[in-house]
């Protein structure tokens, strides 16, 4: 750092075992990846070329190289491999990771539906090759994980995350419930959604 804040946790220095950081890479140019590298490479820890950037990106096995030799590790975006699986070219896909020279590799299904023992099964034969990683979540809506919680449900996580206070049900509540769900009680202050402290 270039001066002195207290009260700010010292960074480890790579390779790091916690507090990774990732950076999605969305089409640099090699010079943009320079200078992104210039700035910020002592603190980056994984880049991931985002979506299918990979396909279109000028000079890629340059770029590439350029992360590998400042020791960051590059992976393609999961919907590059989901472009890959619905072409049915699996195979194809674990060559072009080879001749990259990439180990990192990430299996998604955010673009496409694949059964989630496919999916194990791709993510499998894949760490043969180097390290997995995984998303979960969908990019369509009728897929997407409900964030919002019935009665039933809000009952069930509170006694899981143990909130037994007020206070904490009441922040919990606050951050997980939409406002119509939440009590009504009244405070002090004539406002049913105010907090009565």
């Amino acid at each position: 750092m270039n001066f002195n804040l207290t009260q700010i946790p010292e960074r480890t220095s790579k390779p790091r075992n916690h507090g990774l950081t990732m950076v999605m890479d969305k089409g640099l140019s090699v010079e943009e990846a320079k200078n992104f590298l210039s700035a910020a490479g002592p603190h980056v820890d994984i880049v991931k070329l985002g979506f299918g950037t990979s396909f279109v990106t000028p000079n890629l096995r340059t770029k590439i190289e350029l992360y590998q030799a400042a020791n960051i590790p590059v992976y393609f975006g999961g919907t590059l491999f989901e472009a890959f699986l619905i072409r049915n070219q699996f195979d194809e896909y674990v060559r072009v990771i080879k001749d990259y020279g990439i180990s990192y590799m990430e299996v998604s299904d955010g673009s496409i539906t694949i059964p989630h023992a496919e999916k194990c099964g791709y993510i499998e034969k894949l760490t043969k090759h180097g390290l997995v990683l995984s998303e979960v979540g969908s990019k369509d809506a009728e897929h997407i994980i409900p964030l919002q919680m019935d009665r039933t449900d809000a009952r069930r996580a509170r006694s899981r995350f143990q909130l037994r206070d007020r206070g904490s049900a009441r922040r919990w509540q606050r951050r997980h419930l939409p406002r119509q769900r939440r009590s009504t009680r009244r405070s002090r202050t004539g406002n049913p959604h105010a907090d009565p402290r």
